[in-house]
């Protein structure tokens, strides 16, 4: 129980078994013309994610995967995703009411908060964080790259020098008739976001390092409205439903969100305040980052 959802923690901001392959999405226009213009399709991305600075969804999940012992498993848990721009992001993972897993960052910090057999936190600043992944369970995904995958974030505008560029799609699983993509370039990686010809919904995210290896992939589906409290008049539709591959990782995982709305009433700051959740949590050990390696070395992971 304690590795799946250890495992689980992290698949859910990334994770999706290789060995399943969806297939290409249903949507074939007859004619494909040229490529739209990054304008064109920032227009509709800043409508669809633009008013997301706040954002609080349930997360109901499935986890597939592979054992040190070669068995395969199967496991289920429900939380709550939630987010406010910029950096801040918090992920519950629980069974039964229980909440066993939090992760989440603020500006500056990352931790992992673990009440399984023992109650201890995991800290860190953001640079370091993945490294912190890596060494957990050999995901290198945060809570913050979950709403990348997702296609929730902000996409950078046609003046910014990090606009993104216009390309055919390349992805197996994705009909390039129907499908085409935008390639951001970031620092340490590329993001591929590929969205459909007809309305630019994105129905999938690639995430590259600077050698052009996969470090994560999603699959977006069942895109639906987000009730906005805030700005009633304006509509929000992003994916209800994720799937996501860490090749890295023997796991898939698929989440889905519901309730999803945008108000000045959830999140509540108390999510990200980290010192509240370890008094709240009653967590018994607190690591920090640079410790992590000789901890992960001594836990059996």
């Amino acid at each position: 129980m304690r590795k799946a959802f250890v495992i689980f923690a992290f698949a859910l901001c990334v994770v999706l078994l290789a060995a399943c392959r969806a297939k290409p999405t249903p949507i074939a226009p007859e004619d494909v013309g040229p490529l739209p213009t990054y304008e064109e399709v920032y227009a509709q991305a800043e409508a669809r994610v633009g008013a997301l600075d706040r954002f609080w969804a349930r997360a109901t999940g499935g986890l597939r995967y592979t054992d040190a012992e070669g068995d395969k498993h199967y496991e289920q848990g429900e939380g709550h995703l939630q987010a406010v721009r910029p950096s801040q992001v918090a992920l519950t993972i629980g069974k039964l009411g229980e909440t066993y897993l939090l992760l989440g960052c603020d500006d500056d910090r990352f931790w992992w908060i673990e009440r399984l057999d023992v109650k201890r936190a995991f800290v860190g600043d953001q640079r370091g964080a993945r490294d912190l992944a890596i060494e957990r369970v050999g995901v290198p995904v945060l809570p913050t790259d979950l709403m990348i995958l997702a296609d929730l974030v902000r996409w950078p505008s046609p003046e910014s020098d990090y606009a993104g560029v216009v390309v055919e799609a390349d992805r197996q699983d994705l009909d390039p008739a129907a499908v085409f993509a935008v390639e951001f370039n970031e620092s340490g990686r590329t993001r591929r976001v590929y969205l459909t010809r007809t309305v630019f919904d994105p129905v999938g995210v690639d995430l590259l390092a600077d050698d052009g290896s996969l470090i994560a992939r999603s699959e977006l589906s069942l895109h639906e409205r987000v009730l906005n409290h805030i700005e009633p008049t304006r509509q929000q539709r992003v994916p209800s439903r994720m799937k996501v591959d860490v090749p890295s990782a023997e796991t898939r995982i698929e989440l889905n969100l519901k309730d999803m709305e945008i108000s000045d009433r959830r999140p509540r700051p108390v999510v990200f305040d980290l010192e509240g959740l370890i008094k709240r949590f009653g967590i018994d050990e607190v690591i920090r980052l640079e410790d992590i390696r000789p901890v992960a070395q001594g836990d059996g992971h």
